[in-house]
């Protein structure tokens, strides 16, 4: 049996949003499906995609910990595309599968299924408030590449309202004459409300969107926990991927 060793690498990233999500478990037939959260309770991964990493006719199931450290380094060593492989499933969390390229083979061990940071559906809740829907297009990952450039120093991004416009910013919002970077991105007749997200959730997150598939961003807001959230989903639903936000002090 094959597998396709760039394919895979494509999936690992978008299921654990760039490694925001440390473990992982993936669902493979004719489809490759995950739904995942992180150890913290951020970030939100919901696939259901074609399978184009592995032609089988049987339902698998892989349980990784810690993709970034166990999986991904060792996939990467291959000259060529597609690789045979071997799996074997062992019994409670043994199992491993074996990759083999010629004369090189890499074995990765699978854990246990108790590990990988299930959510447990396949979408979040959607009767909410939803105030503000935007394309992820072309012009807006413009403007997040030079958010990306600047957020680094400061580790946090915005979506802010004020005075009936909203922003995309980035800032140190503790330090009252800190330098910034912000977008006004539309005219919005709502209350003023800052949400906060973590600058390397956010950066993974854009960093695992195909714009070409076609992806929509929404966003909703607790007044009352003063907390929100990111819901970026592709137009098919094939992806979608949460942040939520963090609490400012």
């Amino acid at each position: 049996m094959k597998v396709n060793i760039v394919n895979l690498e494509n999936v690992l990233k978008k299921a654990t949003l760039n490694f925001s999500i440390e473990t992982l478990q993936l669902r493979m037939s004719n489809v490759i499906e995950a739904d995942m959260r992180s150890n913290d309770g951020n970030s939100i991964s919901l696939l259901k995609v074609e399978n184009d990493v592995l032609d089988t006719d049987d339902e698998l199931t892989f349980n990784f910990s810690d993709v970034s450290q166990n999986v991904m380094p060792f996939i990467g060593l291959f000259d060529n595309e597609e690789v045979e492989v071997d799996i074997y499933e062992g019994s409670a969390g043994s199992g491993h599968m074996m990759l083999v390229d010629g004369r090189q083979k890499s074995r990765i061990s699978f854990c246990y299924p108790t590990v990988p940071k299930r959510l447990g559906t396949d979408d979040v809740k959607q009767d909410v408030d939803w105030f503000f829907e935007f394309d992820v297009d072309e012009e807006f990952m413009k403007k997040f590449e030079k958010i990306k450039k600047i957020g680094a120093r400061f580790g946090k991004v915005y979506l802010e309202v004020k005075d009936n416009k909203i922003f995309l910013e980035t800032a140190d919002k503790s330090n009252q004459h800190s330098n910034g970077l912000k977008f006004h991105l539309d005219d919005l007749e709502r209350d003023d409300l800052s949400l906060c997200f973590s600058y390397k959730d956010m950066v993974n997150l854009m960093n695992v969107l195909n714009i070409e598939k076609g992806f929509k961003a929404k966003f909703t807001y607790d007044l009352d926990n003063e907390l929100g959230m990111i819901y970026v989903y592709a137009d098919d639903n094939s992806e979608k991927y949460c942040l939520l936000s963090l609490q400012q002090r």
